[in-house]
């Protein structure tokens, strides 16, 4: 039995166009097979959140399904789809056939061609097998996390060895609201070996064979390659799905903007990112140059514009109320004023304003809302500065493509004359692990400060810095997920007094 497992990329409750995709692939002329599996959620997109319990929605899928059933002739199809069962909203199966629909909750095995074969919405890594099936279908809509994909095809291929029979996965692909789905396309022979594997990231269709035996492949893509792919593919979805092709930001010759730049090159292509450097008085020249090397090497448009006549504007403009403008309302308003050009230049392009505020600014609040924390996303929100680092030395282990001079300056956002991010912080290498210990590991205060060796001052300050950020955190763009623990699963109160 032949079976074409499909990375399908769906748009969020547009059931008419996903649907019209389905019939697409259904009538393609070629790979020829006897089943066609889409993954879970096919039909219907992912994430919904409130939408998941729509009537109207809920309709638009029966009645998708009635279509596809409409032309399913000698192929069958399966996939997923939205539905109520006892109640409530859930994401089930749909084995289509010659205009039958059978549906399918959680688990079910079904003969097919001569063929016992149990399909089951979900991952391999708890599933029940059925003893009587002949093979294993699994219809997974599971969001990248950095690292995962291997373990995922592990489970994979545990369940076929133990269950002696071959195992298919089909993964959702596509990026919405920060979720990132990778399409992952698998397939393990009954001894476990994994037969064959698809590309990650991109729409394809690989066709298995039930009755041919496969030589073993194996997963070997390094983790920050994997990463990289994640993230640029997510930014390009993201945008895409917005009806953009083009993307804005600042760019000030610092590690965040420049990765965010290899990431929207890789994206889009360089002729769709636009870096604009905004100086005032306190831009060094070393900024200025090296953000103009990156931009040679990325192939990226960079414009400048200067941020000085803008804020001498506005200071004049208070001047009858507020004379001399202290240094923190100074600074703010630099980085609003750079946010108001951006905006202005993102509606003259028709492009997508992002930001460029990584994980560890984000936690401890150390940017300014309404200006650098401006945009429609955060492609680098759940990445710790740290981490950026790492991917950094891995992008240029080959060639230069971050300059050395940005990889190895001091971090500033370069708002007051000769600023440093450590004037007030740790280093980020001991704050992202001071980071993780709270925010994902429960740690106390105290425990903080024994593992890490940090002063009791420090270790309250960074933590009541945390603390104090959530209002400027909720009202940030969504972030591209790669952790376990993003912000965006970290639902805190705005007002309130957290005693450490």
């Amino acid at each position: 039995m032949k079976i074409n497992l499909v990375s399908f990329n769906p748009l969020a409750a547009d059931v008419a166009a996903n649907t019209a995709r389905v019939l697409e692939y259904l009538r393609a002329p070629a790979p020829k097979a006897d089943l066609l599996v889409f993954p879970e959620a096919a039909l219907c997109g992912c994430p919904l959140f409130d939408l998941f319990d729509d009537k109207h929605l809920l309709a638009q899928n029966a009645l998708g399904l009635k279509e596809i059933a409409k032309e399913t002739k000698e192929t069958a199809v399966v996939l997923g789809y939205m539905d109520r069962q006892n109640g409530a909203s859930v994401t089930a199966a749909a084995f289509i056939y010659k205009g039958k629909i059978t549906k399918i909750f959680d688990s079910e095995t079904l003969s097919f061609k001569g063929t016992q074969i149990q399909f089951v919405v979900g991952s391999p890594a708890h599933a029940q097998a059925d003893p009587d099936a002949d093979a294993t279908v699994f219809l997974t809509a599971v969001p990248y996390l950095k690292g995962q994909i291997a373990p995922r095809l592990d489970h994979l291929k545990k369940y076929a060895k133990k269950h002696a029979q071959p195992a298919v996965l089909c993964n959702l692909l596509g990026g919405g609201d920060g979720m990132i789905f990778d399409g992952l396309l698998a397939a393990a022979d009954k001894k476990g070996n994994l037969s064959l594997l698809g590309e990650p990231f991109r729409e394809q269709v690989i066709t298995v064979d039930l009755d041919e035996k496969y030589p073993s492949v194996s997963y070997k893509t390094p983790v920050q390659e994997e990463l990289l792919n994640a993230l640029a593919f997510g930014l390009r979805d993201y945008v895409h799905k917005s009806g953009m092709d083009k993307v804005i930001f600042g760019i000030s010759g610092g590690i965040d903007s420049a990765f965010t730049a290899v990431l929207a090159a890789k994206a889009l292509g360089g002729e769709s990112v636009y870096c604009v450097s905004l100086p005032s008085y306190c831009t060094s020249d070393l900024s200025k140059t090296l953000a103009g090397q990156l931009a040679r090497t990325l192939g990226v448009n960079l414009e400048e514009v200067g941020v000085l006549p803008a804020l001498g504007g506005v200071k004049e403009a208070i001047s009858h109320i507020v004379s001399h403008p202290k240094d923190a309302t100074e600074q703010e308003l630099q980085s609003r004023l750079r946010t108001t050009i951006l905006g202005a230049l993102a509606s003259e392009y028709k492009a997508m304003l992002i930001s460029t505020d990584d994980k560890s600014e984000c936690a401890v609040g150390s940017f300014v809302l309404y200006g650098d924390a401006g945009g429609s996303l955060q492609p680098i929100g759940d990445l710790y500065k740290s981490e950026i680092y790492e991917l950094a030395e891995y992008l240029n282990r080959q060639e230069e493509i971050i300059p050395r001079g940005i990889i190895e300056r001091a971090p500033t956002s370069e708002l007051s004359p000769n600023q440093k991010d450590e004037d007030q912080l740790p280093p980020y290498a001991v704050l992202d692990r001071m980071l993780r210990a709270y925010l994902e590991e429960g740690k106390t205060a105290e425990e903080i400060g024994k593992k890490f060796r940090v002063k009791a001052a420090v270790v309250y300050d960074v933590l009541n810095r945390v603390n104090q950020a959530d209002l400027k955190r909720r009202q940030t763009a969504p972030a591209l997920q790669v952790s376990a623990h993003p912000f965006a699963s970290l639902l805190r109160p705005i007002i309130k007094k957290v005693n450490l």
